[in-house]
């Protein structure tokens, strides 16, 4: 009879898994289950949590950065005080070096520093030069005056609008309020189109800023300024006026070009006289055009994957776990069994 009972036994368990071995799997899977939902859970909520909240503070301008950009114009005119002539159909170069100071820095104000100079390079003639310390908005670009925003050293400038070398994150087609260093003010750039720039489409904005003075100069001859009688010294005026171009990415707020077309005058008291000090057309070179978008395609990309990818990948999987930890894999079996049933 004993061998009997087994034989009956062995006849029951060996289509299968051993009884034991059967339940021992059915109580570890029993006990995974709510370790997938629970993880499923936090993967659901940390995708919401990135896309909602952790999104919108990690995309932004960044405070450690530097990058030099260079515009230049092949047939410029410019007055040369050392030579005491006026020099035409010679090359300017306007340099913008800018670099981030991540110290000065915050989680939503960006600082940094810009050292633009205007120059005829094979003169070793220095026409411009400008510093300015910026403290901006890391989202919006929107400057603001505290640690240490400065002109020229000169704390007491107020800066307002936005800086030149970064434009809200989502630029939109509007007008903005762009900050000039040399009026000391900004002035509206108006939306005026697309245009592909090595191989982005950008926002189109022109900004025209009238004849301001901007410098008042002691001891400059009437002679040199074209007045007739005796020569004397007089405080003259110089007056800068410019139209401004700028093409922008519009999912970063990188500008990866910029065209500038400035014109620099002397007038003696009363607007008589005329001494033009510079006219200039610049425009990026191709080099720091490519530069430029190569930041905007690195920062896209960052912006796509912490906006849409990893949020995106955060649900999906979490909701798979979810599924697998709380829909048992008995009732599934059952399911497809029904199926396959009812179309035989």
């Amino acid at each position: 009879m004993a061998s009997a009972y087994e034989a009956l036994t062995l006849i029951q368990t060996a289509p299968g898994t051993p009884a034991s071995r059967r339940r021992g799997r059915g109580a570890s899977g029993s006990r995974i289950r709510p370790v997938l939902a629970g993880l499923g859970a936090f993967l659901m909520v940390a995708g919401l949590l990135l896309r909602l909240y952790v999104a919108p503070r990690l995309i932004a301008a960044p405070a450690g950065f530097y990058l030099v950009v260079t515009l230049a114009d092949p047939h410029a005119s410019y007055f040369d005080e050392r030579a005491l002539t006026t020099r035409r159909d010679v090359t300017l170069t306007y340099n913008d070096t800018i670099r981030g100071d991540a110290g000065a820095s915050t989680g939503t104000i960006a600082v940094w520093d810009q050292l633009t100079v205007l120059a005829d390079r094979k003169r070793h003639v220095q026409l411009i030069a400008t510093y300015q310390r910026s403290a901006f908005n890391r989202r919006t670009g929107e400057l603001t005056n505290c640690c240490g925003a400065s002109v020229n050293d000169d704390t007491r400038v107020r800066q307002d609008g936005i800086g030149v070398v970064f434009w809200p994150i989502g630029t939109r087609q509007t007008t903005y309020q762009v900050y000039d260093t040399n009026t000391e003010r900004a002035w509206p750039a108006a939306y005026s189109g697309t245009a592909n720039v090595q191989g982005l489409l950008t926002y189109r904005f022109t900004q025209r800023i009238p004849v301001t003075v901007v410098q008042q100069l002691p001891g400059v001859p009437t002679s040199l300024l074209g007045l007739r009688g005796p020569s004397r010294d007089v405080v003259a005026n110089r007056t800068f006026q410019a139209t401004n171009t700028f093409w922008v990415d519009p999912r970063t707020g990188v500008p990866v070009n910029v065209q500038e077309r400035i014109l620099s005058v002397l007038h003696a008291p009363g607007g008589q006289g005329r001494l033009m000090v510079a006219n200039a057309d610049l425009t990026m070179t191709p080099a720091s055009q490519r530069a430029l978008a190569a930041v905007a395609r690195q920062n896209a990309a960052a912006i796509t994957t912490i906006r849409q990818e990893g949020p995106l990948g955060g649900l999906l999987l979490g909701l798979l776990l979810l599924l697998a930890g709380t829909v048992p894999l008995r009732r599934l079996r059952w399911v497809r069994r029904e199926g396959c049933s009812g179309r035989s």
